[in-house]
């Protein structure tokens, strides 16, 4: 079969790579449409060897489950999504319903688990939710980017208006304006990219250059999408006291966190890595999110080692692969 390998940085299409074999549990899956975004791209990038990509629509083609298990006639044949968090599901945490923190859990395409880059791929069946047939699948392949987003949003308890400014352009910083303005909240969205600021103007989203706004700390809630070394100190100047910071991505090593800021303004900070996405497939087959205006290209999926080298231009959203 074909598949999108990378091996220490350099990224191939290897038309002879083996057949998963799904381990007990586990389904198999042929995709037929997958997203690449800047992950995907950083993850060719790095050291990371195995097959790549978390994102995908797909067809259920086996199940390595008992037939009478609850998810076997759900799933078997279903148009799928999933996400790309695999856990154990048998350790103490998996067992107490604290799967998103099991230890010995692997990421799709992205840590120690080949991914979904492939004619066909091997997840956890309890990863997968069926998609409805009246949600197409260029929609439905971002199930897994909102679903982040919804994950982090039902941290929050909000009241009244509440102020709410999104740190970040990309992919999951569109999709968190877009949901936090239908939580009746005043949402701002701080970036560096004019184009994709701009595709707030058409949902009502003000949005400014983030190198414009002043550190006034008059927000009730900040996002941060980015990850960047200075982006978790510029959330927490951002944000009035008592009020929340919610870090999307994983800053490096390098980034600075003030917790005598946190301790003098009771902050509270969450991190959020979650997926609610089946919550997100309900979202998208409302039609209440636009996510075909995050699609920069559409490609085939032999043209996927060409597309991770264009996703990491800055402010490339989401390229999409037709793997059917």
């Amino acid at each position: 079969m074909k598949a999108i390998r990378s091996t220490n940085g350099t990224t191939v299409l290897d038309t002879n790579a083996p057949d998963p074999a799904p381990a007990a549990g586990e389904a198999l899956v042929a995709p037929t449409r997958l997203a690449i975004d800047a992950d995907d791209a950083t993850v060719a990038a790095g050291t990371f060897s195995g097959v790549l990509g978390h994102e995908f629509v797909g067809v259920v083609e086996s199940l390595n489950l008992p037939a009478d298990h609850p998810l076997a006639k759900r799933l078997a044949g279903a148009r799928v999504v999933g996400s790309s968090h695999a856990p154990c599901g048998t350790c103490e945490r998996c067992r107490a319903g604290l799967s998103l923190h099991c230890p010995h859990a692997t990421t799709l395409g992205l840590d120690r688990r080949d991914g979904c880059f492939a004619q066909r791929f091997a997840i956890p069946a309890s990863s997968l939710v069926p998609v409805p047939d009246a949600l197409d699948d260029e929609r439905a392949v971002f199930a897994s980017s909102l679903g982040r987003v919804l994950h982090a949003a039902r941290m929050l308890r909000l009241e009244g208006k509440t102020y709410v400014s999104i740190l970040g352009d990309g992919p999951v910083g569109l999709l968190a304006a877009q949901v936090m303005a239908r939580r009746n909240a005043s949402v701002r969205l701080l970036g560096t990219n004019a184009a994709n600021l701009e595709l707030c103007t058409k949902w009502g989203v003000k949005h400014r250059a983030q190198h414009e706004v002043g550190r006034r700390q008059d927000q009730d809630v900040v996002f941060d999408c980015t990850g960047s070394d200075e982006s978790v100190d510029f959330a927490l100047s951002l944000v009035r006291p008592r009020g929340s910071v919610v870090l999307m991505r994983t800053p490096r090593e390098t980034a600075t966190i003030s917790p005598a800021l946190i301790i003098r303004d009771e902050l509270q900070v969450f991190g959020s890595r979650g997926c609610a996405i089946g919550e997100a497939v309900a979202e998208l087959a409302s039609g209440h999110v636009d996510v075909l205006s995050l699609i920069a290209r559409r490609l085939r999926f032999d043209d996927g080692p060409q597309a991770l080298v264009a996703a990491r231009e800055p402010g490339t959203l989401k390229i999409l692969l037709d793997a059917a």
